[in-house]
């Protein structure tokens, strides 16, 4: 004679759970997606904060073992123009500089 069946109250409910269950997986965002949204949020901030020019250089260890190395701007010198001798179309205009950024510990320049 066969064993009685056991009987599983919960054995008509496996196929609308296992349903539910998948239901509310796919609407869980997954990891990737959810670091790319705070990625382009990040990259939105990034570009509302930038402005016309370049930013500082990191200047940890650039000044060798001089103390404290900062960032500074740089106006390089002037050529000398000679008596009749036109160095730019421009004219005698004087106020376009190039600037660059160093590295400085007291008086001494670094590249960056």
């Amino acid at each position: 004679m066969a064993p009685p069946a056991r009987s599983y109250p919960l054995h008509g409910l496996k196929l609308p759970i296992t349903v539910l269950f998948i239901f509310f997986l796919s609407f869980l965002p997954s990891k990737s997606g959810g670091s790319v949204m705070v990625e382009s949020t990040r990259e939105g901030l990034e570009e509302s904060k930038m402005v016309i020019g370049s930013k500082p250089p990191a200047c940890v260890n650039k000044c060798k073992s001089c103390r404290p190395c900062m960032a500074t701007l740089v106006v390089p010198n002037h050529q000398k123009r000679k008596k009749g001798f036109k160095v730019s179309s421009r004219g005698d205009d004087d106020t376009y500089y190039l600037l660059s950024w160093k590295c400085k510990c007291g008086n001494k320049l670094f590249q960056p």
